[in-house]
C-alpha cells in the first residue's frame, strides 16, 4: 500500500467529465428529462451527454463518455493519434492494486443495506425499442474465483428484476461464466460487485481476457496503483473511487430466467436467453454520485462506445502482430463504424512486392479481422474518403483480392456458418511512384512570396520549371501575369514543354 493517502479523484468519472466539458466534448441538459427520453437524446448526439436532472429522482447521469476517439485519448492524457502507443506503453509497465479501509473509500460515503435497498430508485431505463425491460448498461463486474483465487474483471449489463434482484448477461463464454458454472456445480453462490460510474481505462481492462490478476490489469491501464475497497456484505474488492457499487451474489440455482432481448454490438438484437439471478446485498455510493450509461447497439454504430475502445485494442494488436513478422506499418486504423475487430486498414511505406499480402495473411490469423485493406502511406487510413479513393484507383479485383475461408468466427457473428467465416483482403498498394506525372497524386500548391527572379524568362534560364516553381521564383501570389508572359515567350518561339508539364526555354 502506498505510504500516502490514496488519490480517489484522479480517476474519478466526474473529474473526467469536467475536463471533457472544457474540451467541448459534452452536451449538457440542465432541464428535467424523463427516463423514457434518455436513449433517443443519447444516440442523437455526437458528444458525451450529461443530464443534470434525469428521471423523477432528478439524478445526474452521463452517457457516451467513450463514444469518440478524442474523448478516449483525453482519458489517457495524450493526443488522439498517440492513444495506441500510450496503451502499449502502459501495458508494458505493470501496476498493482492495493486495499484501502472503508473509511478511505468515497464509494462508501452512502451505504444502503437490507430494507433500505430499492433498485427501482436507480436510473434503469429502456435503451432500445424492443428491449425486454429497463437496463443499466455500464456495469463493470469484479469477482474472485473461489476455487482458484483468480481475480476477474468484465463488462455486464444489468436488467431490473425487482427491488432487490437483477438479471445479468452470462450467456457468452467468459471467465465469469466459467467461474459461475463451477460454483453452481458445487452448490455455491458466487459473490460479485458491480461498479457503476467508472473511468474509461477500467473498461479497456474489462474488455481484455488475460492470465493473471485482472484487478492489477485495471491498475496497469490506469498507469497508476489502484485503490480497492472490500465489499461490506460480500467481501469482494472493487475500486474505491467508483461512483457506485452494487454488492451481492449470483445464486446457486443456475440459469433459470429469461433475459433480453437487448440491442447488441453487431447492430442487431441479442435474442431472449436464460440467465441467472443476482441478489443485491448492498448499494454503496458517493454522496454526489454521477450515474453512467453506455451507448450500446442501435443504428449509429460509430457512436457505440464499444467502437472506439475496441478500435484502440485492435490497433495495438495489429501493431504487435505485424512487428512480430518484421513489418513496420506506417499507420493502422480499426474502423469504429463496423462491429468490433472486423474491419482493419494498414498503411505501408513503399512496400516491396508481396508485403501487402503478408500483412493480410498475418491479420487473417487473428480472431475477427474479417476485412483487411492495405494501402500506401500517402493514403490516410483514418479517412473513409481516402481509403475509398485507394480502392477505386489502386485496386483490381482480378489481381489484388485475397479471399480465404473456414476461419473461426468472432462470437455471435451473424454471418457465421457453423461458427466459421470467410475473410477478405484488399491489396490497394501501388508500390513506389513512377517518374510520370500521371502516377502522382495532386495536392494544393504552396507558393513562396520572396522573389528570386524578375521574370519568367529569367527564372527559366536556370532550367525547366513547373508553373508553381515559376510563381515561387517570382514571388507571385497571382499567376495570371506569368501565363501572359509565357504566351509572349511562346510567340517568340522560345518556349517548350517536357512530358510531365515543365516549361523550358528552347533555342530558336
Amino acid at each position: 500500500m502506498p505510504a500516502t493517502s490514496p488519490d480517489t479523484e484522479a480517476f474519478r468519472l466526474r473529474r473526467l467529465i469536467e475536463r471533457l466539458t472544457q474540451l467541448g466534448e459534452v452536451e449538457v441538459h440542465e432541464e428535467p428529462v424523463a427516463l423514457a427520453d434518455l436513449a433517443r437524446l443519447i444516440e442523437a448526439s455526437g458528444k458525451a451527454v450529461l443530464f443534470r436532472k434525469a428521471g423523477p429522482e432528478n439524478v445526474e447521469l452521463v452517457a457516451g463518455v467513450m463514444g469518440g476517439r478524442r474523448r478516449l485519448a483525453a482519458a489517457l492524457g495524450v493526443p488522439e493519434e498517440d492513444a495506441p502507443a500510450e496503451y502499449q506503453r502502459r501495458m508494458a509497465a505493470p501496476q498493482k492494486r492495493y486495499e484501502v479501509p472503508s473509511a478511505a473509500a468515497p464509494v462508501h460515503e452512502v451505504v444502503l443495506t437490507g430494507d433500505d435497498i430499492d433498485l427501482s430508485a436507480l436510473p434503469f431505463y429502456l435503451q432500445h425499442e424492443y428491449d425486454g425491460g429497463p437496463y443499466i448498461s455500464s456495469a463493470i463486474d469484479y469477482s474472485t474465483d473461489p476455487a482458484t483465487g483468480k481475480c476477474n474483471v468484465g463488462c455486464r449489463r444489468l436488467m431490473l428484476r425487482g427491488r432487490h434482484t437483477l438479471r445479468s448477461n452470462l450467456s457468452q463464454p467468459s471467465d465469469l461464466q466459467r467461474t459461475y458454472k463451477a460454483c453452481v456445480a458445487r452448490g455455491e453462490r458466487l459473490p460479485v460487485s458491480f461498479a457503476i460510474g467508472s473511468y474509461p481505462t477500467d473498461y479497456l481492462a474489462a474488455g481484455l481476457r488475460l492470465p493473471g490478476d485482472e484487478f492489477n490489469l485495471v491498475a496497469t491501464l490506469r498507469g497508476a496503483p489502484l485503490p480497492m475497497v472490500r465489499g461490506l456484505t460480500n467481501g469482494v474488492l472493487a475500486p474505491a473511487d467508483a461512483e457506485m457499487i452494487i454488492e451481492g451474489y449470483f445464486d446457486e440455482l443456475g440459469y433459470r430466467e429469461d433475459e433480453g432481448p437487448y440491442g447488441e454490438f453487431w447492430g442487431y438484437y441479442g435474442p431472449v436467453h436464460i440467465d441467472p439471478v443476482f441478489h443485491v446485498t448492498a448499494i454503496t455510493r458517493r454522496r454526489d454520485v454521477l450515474y453512467q450509461s453506455v451507448l450500446h447497439g442501435g443504428r449509429n454504430m460509430a457512436r457505440m462506445e464499444l467502437g472506439p475502445m475496441a478500435a484502440l485494442l485492435t490497433e495495438a494488436t495489429v501493431w504487435r502482430t505485424l512487428r512480430a513478422v518484421n513489418i513496420e506499418p506506417a499507420a493502422v486504423h480499426a474502423v469504429a463504424s463496423a462491429a468490433p475487430r472486423q474491419h482493419v486498414r494498414v498503411a505501408l511505406n513503399d512496400p516491396p512486392p508481396g508485403q501487402a499480402r503478408a500483412v493480410i495473411s498475418a491479420l487473417f490469423a487473428l480472431t475477427g479481422m474479417k476485412h483487411v485493406v492495405v494501402v500506401d502511406a500517402d493514403v490516410d487510413v483514418r479517412s473513409d474518403a481516402e481509403t475509398e479513393w485507394a480502392l477505386s484507383a489502386r485496386f483490381s479485383a482480378d489481381r489484388d483480392l485475397v479471399v480465404s475461408d473456414k476461419f473461426p468466427a468472432y462470437y455471435a457473428d451473424p454471418m457465421a456458418e457453423g461458427k466459421l467465416i470467410t475473410k477478405i483482403g484488399y491489396d490497394a498498394t501501388r508500390g513506389p511512384a513512377g517518374e510520370s506525372v500521371d502516377e502522382w497524386r495532386p495536392l494544393p500548391p504552396t507558393v513562396g512570396r520572396e522573389a528570386r527572379a524578375g521574370s519568367a524568362r529569367e527564372a527559366l534560364k536556370a532550367g525547366p520549371l513547373y508553373f508553381r516553381d515559376i510563381m515561387d521564383a517570382l514571388g507571385s501570389d497571382d499567376g495570371r501575369e506569368i501565363a501572359l508572359e509565357l504566351d509572349e515567350l511562346r510567340e517568340e518561339g522560345v518556349l517548350g514543354r517536357l512530358p510531365n508539364g515543365q516549361w523550358q526555354l528552347e533555342d530558336k
